[in-house]
């Protein structure tokens, strides 16, 4: 066992007393031995003979006693309807008081030899695996650029079968892949092991190559069907050019790569600096499903539970043989049940977006009162855990998800028998996720989540701590509004009157952060569809990004949802909402969320807002924020002028940014001041002036204004006028609220100190902002010209982070039994 699972688990089991028999199991037992603390057996499989036994003969309170130790399984640990106990005695798998109990399906990878330049090679009598350990770390795949000058070639044609059916099976009539102007891939052993991986917005794709041929002095390359007709065609986000190529011995070049020939059954690896092959442990996973717990929707397996244990090393194979064509959420496009959609993002789709699930290393299915209690699942290839098919009122409490392939919890599915099913005991209901850490997943599918809830009833997600994840924190819900009574706005050719199980899912006092790192689209909380019931509150969500929205994301057909008393901050969009579908935003209801956190700094006068990445001020709509003519004054203080191919920063912006009509901006750009108007609405509606001199003092504070009067729109720093545009036409007024320190629809922050922030109704002369400035250098700010004076902005009073925020900080996360859980940064 490694040492980092070691530290890992540390502190994660708990001495439980039993009444019942005492089932004994140990690394170093023997299964020829009865099964006692003092003569244990060897192997789990044995133990849950023993179980079956005892079970048989009307014992109660059964407990599997697991020593320390790493147990290495030869096959999957399945239990069942015979494997359970009853209501209020429970079978519980448990590790002994304070061991670290390891459940691993991997094979330990000895007897290396060097294969030259550095490279070492072993063999492993296994018929393919995508992962590897080293040590308790994971190691990359070999990988590499995509070859240069690849060019697009073939079609992608396929057709629906049967003929004339309005869904079916897609059969690809015709070959595609690329071309490459270089023949170097012909001499390259095993081109169809390789993959070519892909990432658009919120999808992570991979297409397996099928072949390579020569043409000319260059190669085609023919990829494996039908895979990569599906991610290049399927509806959302398509495959289009690749970003890596992976799997080859060719692609062996860096420190911690390896490469697998299946072929052969060898095992390549490049060792890092100071690593010692014949002293490492190096696991190869063996199983793709560690431990089921499987009943049936008539005859559920039920109350087992398992308390202390690691479940570690498995792989997950079918992105190896059919590739990873991903919809959404590591769920992928299958070739049954599809047809093309008409509508605007054509393509390739299922029925009801009855998609593939990526199935996990540890699975209930059909199972009730089933708990997992303070384990762990880590250094896994697939999902963590599965709740599936009719899995009922189980827990999974104070556990540890990290390092996995795709998304750590899933909770429920997305086909017929989960959105519709014909017999309500397949429904997903009343299972709890409560006070776990989940982080780093996602780790080798970059499209996964944290927590997945699907089509579930009464699903309470809970207390937990999400973070470090590529894409989406929790999903909830699916289907697009498709399958919901009477449909959504998309053609579908199963359409429903009644609605689905998704109803009364709780997803509260979570503290979410770090995810979003690399795909778009998502969120730290996501919904989709119907959702009756369903409410979202006490959240603490923050430094999301940079991939967006990144807050909470209500999307299409998200309805009939309570959103309340969320913290969001440190987000592209705090609130995010896709109402395309049947306009169901009004079914929602939304309120006292707290969406900006205010950090303050000492000020010119008092405390000044310390505008930042989340840190800003929004003032709801108020018809006198909203003059005709107006002048808006500020004082900045700018560390250091804004960089990049977009230097500007929003010091004051009413409306959402410079293209809404009605809007009003007091600008940055870098060390130049500027301000925009827009007239009408649109690009072409839109007018900003901006000075030339750049007149922006570095480190000291700084008066900037604007003004209009219904003709001309006047920049000034420090009383002083630096730019001017004649606009000749009156403001036009909209019902957008004012924000203070970043563009009101969070594009940008303005990064910098914001103190003193003044409307009035009229424009002041130059004269009467050197009046204002001399009063408030002079720490006066009640000298300053009080005529057409709307309201003013000092930082010093407290909003509603100051009284809001505090006591969500203190309630979301882990609750204090289960902190110890926070692996050590």
């Amino acid at each position: 066992m490694s040492a980092r699972i070691g530290l890992l688990v540390m502190g994660l089991a708990a001495a439980v007393g039993w009444a019942g028999p005492t089932i004994g199991v140990a690394p170093a037992g023997d299964d020829a031995a009865p099964g006692s603390r003092e003569r244990p057996v060897q192997s789990l499989e044995r133990a849950r003979d023993l179980v079956r036994t005892a079970l048989a003969g009307g014992q109660t309170d059964i407990s599997v006693e697991l020593a320390a130790g790493t147990y290495r399984l030869p096959r999957t640990l399945s239990l069942g309807p015979e494997d359970s106990g009853t209501p209020g005695h429970p079978v519980v798998w448990r590790a002994v008081a304070g061991a670290t109990v390891v459940v691993s399906g991997g094979r330990l990878v000895k007897d290396w030899q060097a294969d030259g330049d550095g490279r070492f090679k072993a063999k492993v009598d296994l018929p393919d695996f995508r992962q590897l350990w080293v040590n308790g770390s994971r190691r990359p795949r070999a990988r590499g650029a995509v070859p240069p000058g690849l060019a697009s070639w073939g079609e992608h044609r396929a057709v629906i079968e049967p003929a004339g059916a309005a869904f079916g099976t897609v059969k690809v009539t015709a070959e595609a892949g690329y071309e490459v102007p270089a023949g170097a891939l012909l001499r390259w052993r095993h081109p169809a092991d390789l993959e070519f991986g892909y990432t658009n917005s919120w999808s992570h794709m991979i297409c397996r190559i099928e072949r390579i041929e020569a043409v000319g002095a260059g190669a085609r390359i023919i990829m494996a069907q039908p895979g990569f007709f599906l991610a290049s065609r399927k509806g959302g986000v398509q495959a289009q050019t690749p970003e890596y190529l992976e799997n080859a011995l060719e692609l062996l070049d860096e420190p911690g790569e390896w490469y697998f020939d299946r072929h052969e059954q060898t095992l390549y690896y490049r060792p890092r600096p100071g690593e010692d092959l014949t002293a490492a442990e190096v696991v190869a996973p063996a199983l793709e499903c560690i431990l089921e717990v499987r009943g049936t929707v008539p005859a559920p397996a039920h109350d087992v539970e398992f308390r202390g244990l690691t479940f570690t090393h498995a792989t997950w194979l079918r992105p190896s043989r059919l590739g990873h064509p991903d919809v959404q959420a590591n769920f992928t496009q299958p070739t049954t049940g599809v047809y093309f959609r008409p509508e605007h993002e054509k393509g390739i789709v299922t029925v009801n977006g009855e998609c593939d699930k990526s199935p996990a290393n540890v699975v209930v299915h059909a199972g009730q009162r089933v708990r997992f209690e303070r384990c762990v699942f880590t250094a896994l290839g697939g999902a963590g855990l599965d709740l599936e098919v009719g899995a009922q009122d189980n827990a999974v409490v104070g556990c540890v998800f990290a390092d996995i392939s795709a998304s750590g919890i899933q909770v429920g599915g997305v086909s017929r028998d989960d959105h519709h099913p014909e017999d309500p005991r397949r429904t997903v209901r009343a299972n709890r996720i409560l006070n776990c850490v989940v982080r780093r997943c996602g780790v080798e599918f970059e499209d996964s989540v944290g927590i997945f809830v699907g089509y579930t009833e009464a699903t309470e997600v809970a207390h937990n701590e999400i973070r470090e994840l590529p894409y989406t924190g929790v999903s909830v819900g699916w289907g697009w509004g498709i399958p919901d009574a009477n449909g959504g706005a998309y053609s579908n050719p199963v359409p429903y009157s009644t609605p689905t199980t998704s109803r009364g899912n709780l997803i509260h006092d979570n503290h979410i952060q770090q995810v979003m790192r690399k795909r778009n689209d998502g969120g730290g909380i996501y919904t989709l569809s119907r959702q009756p019931g369903t409410v979202i509150s006490g959240n603490h969500l923050h430094d999301i990004g940079p991939g967006g929205p990144g807050g909470i994301y209500l999307d299409e057909g998200s309805a009939d949802i309570e959103v309340t008393g969320n913290l969001v901050y440190g987000v592209a969009t705090a609130l995010n909402f896709n109402n395309h579908a049947q306009d169901r935003l009004a079914t929602c209801k939304v309120h006292e969320n707290v969406t900006t956190t205010v950090q303050r700094t000492p000020g010119l006068v008092g405390q000044a807002l310390r505008a930042g990445w989340g840190s800003c001020v929004e003032i709801p709509y108020d018809p006198t924020l909203d003059p005709a003519e107006l002048t808006v004054e500020a004082w900045v203080r700018v560390e250091r002028y804004p960089e990049g191919t977009d230097p500007r920063r929003w010091v004051v912006c009413k409306g959402g940014n410079e293209w809404v009509d009605g809007t009003y901006e007091l600008i940055i750009d870098g060390a130049n001041v500027g301000a925009y108007l827009n007239v009408g609405g649109g690009r072409e509606n839109e007018f900003m002036v901006v000075s030339t001199d750049e007149p922006l003092p570095l480190k000291q504070w700084c008066q900037l204004a604007c003004t209009y009067d219904g003709a001309v729109l006047k920049v000034f720093c420090d009383g002083r006028e630096v730019a001017a545009k004649t606009l000749g036409k009156p403001r036009t007024l909209s019902p957008a609220p004012l924000c203070l320190g970043a563009r009101q629809d969070r594009f940008s922050f303005f990064e910098n100190d914001v103190d003193e922030v003044r409307l009035y109704r009229r424009p002041l002369s130059a004269a009467e902002l050197g009046q204002n400035a001399a009063a408030v250098r002079a720490g006066r700010p009640a000298g300053v010209v009080a005529a057409g004076l709307v309201a003013a902005w000092g930082f010093d009073e407290p909003g509603a982070d100051d009284q809001q925020g505090p006591r969500i900080r203190a309630l979301a996360g882990l609750e204090a039994p289960y902190r110890d859980l926070l692996p050590a940064e």
